[in-house]
């Protein structure tokens, strides 16, 4: 999958990238609020949580990147790493999906895209 060719609002912008021998480097737009996870778990916790509004509008948003992925694009491409720490938050909350290092072209030619191997990262 060419990251650049990726244009959604829930999904962030890739906007520069740096390959100098073994130092690899992606850089993509600023999310000024984090990640999900950072606000569940890391230095943004909130003791409450998000309210009913927020969470559903994060829900959403991450709903919709997917929906990109894997209907809109052609060919669709499988995401296969969704968690608290892969969604990062804009203003207001907006979702942006984000790491799509695990992510891989769909099913092409009439073949499955159904597999048995286990992916993902520890989360």
């Amino acid at each position: 999958m060419t990251l650049n060719m990726v244009d959604h609002p829930n999904l962030v912008k890739l906007i520069g990238y740096c390959a100098e021998k073994e130092h690899k480097l992606l850089v993509y737009e600023y999310m000024a609020l984090g990640s999900v996870e950072d606000h569940q778990h890391g230095y943004r916790a909130i003791t409450k949580g998000f309210d009913w509004s927020t969470r559903i509008n994060i829900a959403v948003g991450a709903a919709r990147g997917l929906e990109y992925l894997h209907d809109k694009m052609k060919p669709a491409v499988i995401y296969r790493d969704l968690k608290a720490s892969n969604i990062l938050l804009g203003e207001d909350y907006h979702a942006k999906l984000s790491d799509f290092g695990l992510a891989r072209v769909g099913p092409l030619g009439g073949k499955t895209h159904v597999s048995t191997r286990v992916m993902g990262t520890y989360g």
